[in-house]
């Protein structure tokens, strides 16, 4: 089905032209004492008890910006999610926090409907926190944590310290069962599985703020060394073991500068470095022989961006701005069959992706009901492969989008979306395709290429009573150049491979519902709804059959119920999702992963104003994940079945308790 691209644009260009309003919608502001009933100590508390807001903290290592700013900006760090960013800073340092709907006041939206902007009070303050934390599994072990955190401000100076050493059990390991049926009659192997597992984490992090030059100059540092063990032991007759050793860093370092120029013109700077290290130790043992596996990764990644705003009229704001991104990543592998054999490398890769954005947009608070947002990004990639290939071909990239939204009411909100986005090539694919022992059986391939979506959003949003809100939304996706595993035949054999599969389409419907329980003699309650339903389509490369997208879940839900009682200086609350079930297709194998749903409940007790006490329960009801391999002789075009795998594993409870205390 073609994408109804033009007509979309032309009517949503129609509905967005017209001129500028003198004054845009105010965003709702939010004072603490507001807050005070909710019992929250830190700006997180805070912003997830805003009303009709859905905090979402983005994914800081892919570049995606969370929905809370801080004085209107958001933080430079790659390293650190937003939640603990916010987690950090005391209810009493912040003056109000203001819910702002289209971009009113010059917002950079980011793409989201809806931003929380927290503004911070002009004052001098100290504050520092302590939170010692453990795990405790179904067989009595703990795993204890202790963080802390220091913030000073003086003046034009902050700076912020938090240092932590953190450890958890891999809560994802268990107890099951593997069944593998063989081609032929009474061919079948059982074998028992048991798994453990443990990582640890030391943290420190530095973030030094003051005012130089007429602006604000931020710099952030981290540095994160980290640790992984696990054990697998497999008993199919003879008993087999299966241990991990896995160690790494990761450092950054990040500078942020933003200065006003003129009334109504600001600029904004950033540059980030940022290095990764990584050494996988696998040791396999059985039947009294012993190997080993080495694997070694190291990555970088160097981010310069600057970004001008103007406000050219009251309700007119107009950006531009340039970014350029180098990420390097280089692994090596090795395999030692015994203690006396010598180590034989088994792969490598090194992979250099340069790309260089420039951006120019515009938004526009037409009056207090219609607001609109028209840009435009043009990105320019080249892939590197392996430092004795050709840097493969460079390629431009236009990534127009618009948004649209209209408030008929103050409590309805009417949003639409349109706008191409670009994916961003995955290291492992391009390794695994370039990194093809022969390359003229790539002769017949074009060079791997990012996918590109044509995405088209219509969304409904309807608050009511204080707390309520409702939402609906319809996305349809048109997808070019999906990125996924693919056969290269040659007359002898089949090779399995990354590469693009051709065109795809997707549809998917949201919805969620926040219903304040304060009718139904549940105070202070709140009632959480949300499921998605996705759809897509695509023709298997290897079949030549149409089939979903590999990855895609069909459907998902989740219900969350939260309650706080002031009186008794307490919160709880719980959630039930419904697991997760998807499908993964190679040239000879399909895979099917699964797990049932996670139920949690937590309650946190303030015995004193600066103390909090938390006791959460997870996987209250033992998750089963499951995992099932089909492979198939030659390649699943012949459909002769090789054997099938069918993997099951039972995962425990486990509780974590938390005490914060704050001085």
């Amino acid at each position: 089905m073609p994408f109804p691209r033009p007509a979309l644009l032309l009517a949503c260009a129609l509905t967005a032209s017209g001129p500028a309003a003198a004054d845009g919608t105010p965003p709702q502001s939010y004072q603490p004492d507001y807050f005070a009933q909710f019992q929250a100590a830190t700006a997180m508390d805070m912003a997830t008890r805003l009303p009709g807001f859905v905090f979402d903290g983005g994914n800081p290592s892919r570049g995606v910006a969370g929905n809370v700013l801080i004085n209107g900006k958001r933080p430079a760090s790659k390293t650190e999610p937003l939640a603990d960013v916010l987690g950090r800073i005391p209810a009493a340092a912040v003056e109000r926090i203001e819910v702002i709907n289209g971009g009113a006041g010059g917002i950079d939206m980011q793409g989201y409907p809806t931003v929380a902007n927290l503004l911070l009070k002009q004052m001098d303050l100290v504050s520092a926190s302590t939170t010692a934390s453990s795990y405790l599994t179904a067989d009595g072990d703990l795993t204890p944590s202790l963080e802390g955190n220091y913030s000073l401000k003086r003046g034009d100076r902050s700076i912020n310290l938090t240092l932590g050493w953190l450890r958890s059990p891999d809560t994802g390991q268990g107890q099951g069962r593997k069944t593998t049926r063989y081609a032929g009659p009474g061919s079948v192997a059982e074998a028992t599985m048991a798994g453990a597992g443990v990582s640890g984490n030391k943290v420190a992090k530095l973030t030094y703020g003051q005012d130089l030059l007429d602006g604000q100059l931020t710099w952030n540092g981290a540095f994160n060394p980290w640790t992984y063990q696990s054990q697998g032991w497999y008993d199919a007759g003879t008993r087999s073991l299966n241990s991990n050793d896995n160690a790494g860093r990761t450092l950054e370092q990040g500078l942020a500068y933003t200065r006003d120029l003129a009334p109504g013109a600001s600029m904004d700077l950033k540059a980030l470095y940022r290095t990764a290290e990584m050494t996988a130790d696998s040791t396999f043992s059985s039947g009294g022989h012993t190997s080993y596996a080495v694997s070694a990764t190291n990555a970088s990644e160097q981010v310069l961006a600057a970004q001008l705003s103007w406000q050219a009229l009251n309700g007119v704001v107009i950006r531009g701005g340039v970014e350029r991104a180098v990420n390097t990543n280089d692994s090596a592998n090795t395999y030692q069959a015994g203690a006396d054999a010598a180590p034989m490398p088994t792969g490598a890769a090194w992979v250099r992706e340069e790309r260089v954005e420039g951006q120019l947009s515009s938004a526009w608070q037409l009056d207090n009901s219609l607001s609109a947002e028209a840009g435009l990004k043009l990105s320019h990639a080249s892939l590197s492969a392996g430092i004795d290939q050709p840097e493969a071909k460079a390629h431009l990239y236009p990534k127009p989008r618009l948004r649209v939204s209209l408030s008929p009411t103050p409590s309805l909100q009417l949003r639409l979306r349109l706008e191409r986005e670009i994916s961003q090539l995955n290291f492992g694919d391009n390794a695994g395709y370039f990194g093809v022992a022969d390359p003229r059986l790539r002769a017949d391939y074009p060079e791997l290429e990012p996918a590109k979506t044509w995405l088209c959003e219509g969304a409904l949003e309807y608050h009511f009573w204080e707390r309520g809100a409702a939402v609906l939304s319809y996305t349809q996706s048109h997808i070019s150049d999906v990125i996924d595993r693919m056969p290269m035949r040659t007359a002898n054999a089949t090779y399995d491979t990354a590469g693009n599969i051709g065109d795809a389409s997707a549809d998917s419907v949201t919805g969620s519902l926040n219903l304040p329980t304060d009718g139904w003699a549940l105070p202070q309650g709140l009632l959480k709804l949300s499921t998605t339903w996705r759809s897509s389509s695509v023709t298997d490369p290897t079949t030549l059959e149409t089939r979903r997208l590999s990855g895609e879940q069909p459907l998902a839900w989740r219900i969350e119920f939260a309650q706080d009682l002031p009186r008794q200086r307490t919160a709880w609350g719980f959630s039930v999702d419904n697991g997760w079930s998807n499908d993964n297709w190679q040239a000879a194998e399909r895979d099917t992963s699964s797990g049932s749903g996670w139920a949690r409940a937590f309650v946190n007790y303030r015995p004193a104003s600066n103390m909090m006490v938390t006791l959460e329960l997870n996987n209250l009801t033992g998750r089963t994940v499951t995992f099932d391999r089909t492979h198939y002789a030659g390649d699943r075009l012949a459909g002769n079945i090789d054997f099938i795998e069918h993997n099951l594993t039972r995962t425990q409870p486990f509780a974590t308790l938390r005490v914060r205390r704050d001085w």
